[in-house]
């Protein structure tokens, strides 16, 4: 089927459901005429006979004023006119009527009906006249016989009667008109929603078929032109179908197969190129990597003479200063004597020696990455270590006005290691602590036993440090922040090495800015034994 065909097909059903639209509008509006006219017939019809009810009750009044009162002929006689009247006016309703099925079967007893109340009405009219010539001649008892028997007892009971009986039937007219209403509706209701359904029905079936037809092989095709666009060639479109689409999609599928085609002669083509230029020069690339090797050779070891050169500036300084300081102490006591100076060149004997050791470990750092510094593995007791570091240190404290105030446990912590190695590392941290305290303030050292692990911790009243100082604080050659003079901890080569060290003892080591001010640098280590 052509997609032609297919779309007349879906026009063919909207223009269905429309016109049951408007059908089922149409018939909704000719019923509810019909069902308006009928309870209009019967509302006037029922207004009609109320309205001779009340002329018959007013010909009634006028009678008794005549027998009573003596009233006036003109006030009877057009109430007789207008009962009449309005007893026409309910003849001619009904033959105006007659044609309505409902009505049929009653109207014969209506016209009978009708004539009956007629007939009264003159007999009224009759009686009435022999009424009034009894009261002109002065005959009241004649007069009283005449009004109790033809007008109150007969004529008067006869009518009403007959008004009751047309006023009771054109009621249940009614009735029966706003039930046939009510049936009407419910019918119309029934009509309306049958034929929601079924445009409904219609809806559906007819985007059903246009989707299955029409929009779902045009989706097919697009996602396969997107597919085909983002170089996927061996896409195929799958649209069965005997129409102009299926068609389409025959070409495409034709069309991508020579795409194909092309594209694997062209890859070809550009694999036998690549291979010609990779042939020619794979000397040239072999060649660069020669001479990429060796200038990255020549840069590792520029790096490693700068960074040995380095650590041995920063290392040497400390003993010198710890040599000077010595040194300036002994000469400046004029009264020293002999066992004192003794005492001063010992110390410059014991640092100088430690110094040398320094040197040639720093030598030996220099070529760490190749794995062959040796670390001592000896029973070693903390407190002293810590103690020989203190000693070491009274030199850098009085300069700077620094209390150092050492705390221990009374027993023994005896850990493996390297005495001088660790020395080394704890001088480098309480170095540091000396060097940024405020004078006149005081550094904590404090060790002491957690659990199976011996733990140093120095503490100063320093500046701090910041959240990216405390991040690179063991990196070599990071030296701080340069805006911020008050927190720029020396941190180039003293505690990259202790880190190192620390890390040869299978311990660990690290560094808290305190909230209060100052930092905190815990070393923790394993301990072999706690002596007793």
């Amino acid at each position: 089927m052509l997609i032609r065909t297919k779309l007349l097909a879906s026009h063919l059903i909207k223009l269905v459901s429309v016109m049951l639209v408007c059908f089922g509008i149409i018939a909704a509006l000719i019923f509810s005429n019909q069902d308006r006219q009928q309870i209009k017939n019967s509302y006037e019809e029922l207004r009609n006979i109320n309205l001779a009810a009340i002329h018959a009750n007013r010909m009634s009044e006028q009678i008794a004023e005549l027998f009573i009162l003596g009233g006036q002929e003109p006030d009877l006689v057009e109430a007789r006119d207008a009962l009449l009247a309005r007893l026409d006016r309910q003849a001619n309703l009904i033959r105006e009527h007659e044609r309505l099925p409902d009505d049929q079967a009653t109207l014969p007893d209506e016209f009978r009906q009708i004539d009956e109340m007629k007939r009264i009405v003159t007999e009224i009219d009759q009686s009435r006249k022999v009424l009034g010539a009894h009261l002109a001649a002065g005959r009241t008892e004649e007069a009283t016989r005449v009004y109790s028997d033809e007008f109150e007892n007969r004529l008067d009971h006869q009518l009403g009667e007959l008004l009751d009986q047309a006023m009771e039937r054109q009621r249940m007219g009614v009735e029966s008109a706003l039930v046939s209403s009510e049936r009407l509706t419910h019918r119309s209701i029934i009509m309306a929603v049958s034929l929601v359904v079924i445009v409904a029905a219609l809806g559906i079936t007819n985007v059903i078929i246009f989707e299955r037809t029409i929009m779902s092989p045009i989706a097919t095709l697009v996602t396969g032109a997107n597919t085909v666009g983002r170089g996927d060639l061996e896409h195929m479109v799958s649209v069965r179908a005997d129409d102009e689409l299926g068609h389409l999609a025959a070409r495409f599928n034709a069309m991508t197969r020579e795409l194909k085609a092309q594209r694997d002669a062209l890859l070809d083509a550009k694999a036998n190129l690549s291979d010609k230029v990779e042939a020619r020069t794979g000397e040239l690339r072999d060649r660069t990597q020669e001479l990429e090797e060796k200038n990255d050779r020549l840069r590792q070891v520029d790096a490693s003479r700068a960074n040995f050169f380095a650590d041995i500036s920063h290392e040497l300084r400390t003993p010198l200063t710890i040599l000077r300081g010595q040194a300036e102490v002994t000469l400046r006591d004029e009264d020293a004597d002999p066992a004192e100076l003794r005492d001063a060149l010992e110390a410059c004997v014991r640092n100088a020696e430690h110094m040398g050791r320094l040197v040639d470990d720093l030598l030996f750092l220099a070529r760490s990455e190749a794995g062959s510094i040796m670390v001592a593995r000896d029973e070693i007791v903390l407190q002293d270590v810590v103690d020989s570091v203190v000693l070491d240190s009274k030199g850098l404290s009085r300069r700077a006005d620094i209390t150092i105030k050492p705390s221990r446990p009374s027993g023994p912590l005896i850990v493996i290691g390297d005495s001088d190695r660790l020395h080394q590392a704890v001088l480098i941290v309480l170095d540091n602590a000396v060097k940024f305290a405020p004078r006149g303030s005081q550094v904590d050292v404090d060790l002491e036993a957690q659990a199976d692990r011996a733990v140093i911790r120095v503490r100063d009243a320093g500046p701090g440090m910041t959240r990216e100082e405390l991040g690179c604080a063991f990196t070599r050659f990071y030296r701080g922040q340069a805006s911020r003079p008050r927190s720029g901890r020396g941190l180039g080569l003293g505690l990259s090495i202790a880190k190192w060290i620390i890390d040869q003892h299978e311990g660990d080591i690290f560094i808290e800015s305190e909230p209060e001010g100052g930092a905190r640098v815990e070393i923790s280590i394993p301990l072999a034994r706690v002596a007793a």
